[in-house]
């Protein structure tokens, strides 16, 4: 890397070559000369950024979930509350998992083996849950918090049947809808 290269670049490359490395290799695979090499960085660079491995990880997957936060908001933020936009946003979190399902999936991988990884997502899972759980209630849900959670696990769970089936599995959106018509449907 060059002298001109600024850190905020560095960072960016080696946070940008997540998807391709994930394509290509297994989370046991992934060393810090690994993910450089990727980047077309040296091992200096990659010390220079993250200490670890699972450090660099802990970093893809929140940008990987700020990402689908991101999206989220730019597609579904306009829209009042309700049913339609609680499934919009599972449509496009959904979508973004398939389009994305190696680099998803690798970071299925280091929910298990990293513990940041797993923090930040059950951190991200509780205050995803308490969003929509705000919304069930303002549209009169029975039981928002409840229903919310299993939600978020069903939401979850989809995007590993979709990314293990490769494709888009309309059975499996339709069981999410049906979940939550059932929950929110008495109060309509």
């Amino acid at each position: 890397m060059s002298a001109t290269a600024s850190k905020g670049s560095r960072r960016s490359r080696l946070l940008a070559a997540a998807t391709p490395l994930a394509e290509r290799h297994a989370l046991a695979e992934l060393t810090p000369a690994v993910v450089a090499e990727a980047a077309g960085l040296t091992l200096a660079d990659f010390a220079a950024e993250f200490e670890t491995v699972g450090d660099y990880l802990a970093e893809v997957h929140h940008q990987y979930l700020e990402g689908i936060l991101t999206r989220i908001v730019a597609e579904a933020g306009g829209m009042p509350p309700s049913l339609e936009r609680i499934l919009l946003a599972s449509t496009i979190q959904l979508d973004i998992c398939l389009e994305q399902h190696a680099l998803r999936n690798l970071i299925a991988e280091a929910r298990r083996g990293v513990p940041r990884v797993a923090e930040d997502l059950h951190k991200r899972n509780r205050g995803t849950a308490l969003m929509i759980s705000i919304e069930l209630k303002s549209i009169g849900c029975r039981q928002p918090m409840i229903t919310a959670r299993l939600y978020c696990m069903m939401v979850l769970e989809a995007a590993q049947i979709e990314s293990d089936a490769g494709v888009k599995v309309p059975e499996v959106r339709e069981a999410l809808r049906a979940f939550l018509a059932t929950w929110v449907a008495p109060a309509l």
